[in-house]
């Protein structure tokens, strides 16, 4: 997984907790993973940015709701 993109309202919030439990206080360097959030953007847009992100990777796309 090299992406986890937020949609809807509290986004903020939870793309700050993902970032705190994978990269923590940052004293394991080898840990990283690109979180973005998005409470102003439609599903549809965010998943296009999405879908371009991982072509260039040629990862697969996940998606989890909650």
């Amino acid at each position: 997984m090299s992406l986890v993109a937020i949609v809807g309202p509290g986004c903020s919030r939870l793309e700050d907790l993902i970032d705190e439990i994978v990269v923590g206080d940052g004293s394991v360097t080898d840990r990283f993973l690109c979180t973005t959030s998005h409470p102003d953007e439609t599903y549809d847009d965010v998943l296009n940015m999405v879908e371009c992100w991982e072509m260039e990777r040629d990862d697969a796309i996940a998606e989890v709701r909650l």
